[in-house]
């Protein structure tokens, strides 16, 4: 990025921020100075707050992000976006926490928050496939089915005898209906299965 449009970077920073649903007031002042107290509640909002898996992933990583002071919060934030993100800041720790840097430290916050956002799509899409594969497998008639879930109908049948018959094939049967007045007992010998439907 080029360096020397501070307004730009603000607007950029302000529509990530909306991208986000940051619900807190943005202190520019503050990010104009270069202040870390300006952007260290936005960037710990984005891994605590925006995403429920982003956050799993923080605390399954051993963590810690809250209750720390500006300098271990920093530490902190550093090495997750080395080991989770893949992101290196162009600061280093020191520089982030000192008053200056203005410009790149507005990038580097925009540059997390899209690091965040990007792997909340990852993981939350992540999240879907399993539930999209079972079920593709409920509905398969050769796997079955999963214990919370109900059986489809499509597997189960009923033979002529009442009982359900969940190999997947099903028997047609014909059934003949015999009356005569004096009702006279039919034998089961008329009830002939025809043969298996595929």
């Amino acid at each position: 990025m080029a360096t020397g449009d501070l307004k730009r970077s603000l607007r950029n920073l302000e529509q990530v921020l909306r991208l986000l649903n940051y619900p807190e007031e943005v202190d520019c002042v503050g990010l104009i100075k270069g202040d870390p107290a300006a952007s260290l509640p936005i960037i710990s909002y984005s891994f605590t707050s925006y995403s429920p898996y982003v956050t799993e992933l923080i605390m399954e990583s051993n963590v810690e992000l809250i209750a720390k002071n500006d300098l271990r919060f920093i530490d902190a934030v550093y090495k997750l976006l080395r080991d989770q993100f893949n992101y290196k800041p162009i600061l280093t720790k020191k520089q982030f926490i000192q008053c200056g840097f203005a410009e790149w430290k507005i990038q580097i916050v925009c540059d997390i928050l899209n690091c965040v956002m990007k792997k909340h799509k990852e993981l939350s899409s992540l999240q879907k496939i399993p539930s999209q594969q079972r079920k593709k497998i409920s509905s398969g008639k050769s796997e079955p089915p999963l214990s919370n879930e109900k059986i489809s109908a499509e597997a189960v049948g009923v033979d002529i005898s009442g009982r359900f018959m969940t190999s997947g094939k099903k028997k047609a049967v014909v059934i003949r209906h015999l009356y005569n007045e004096d009702n006279v007992d039919i034998s089961e010998d008329t009830l002939s299965p025809i043969t298996d439907v595929n």
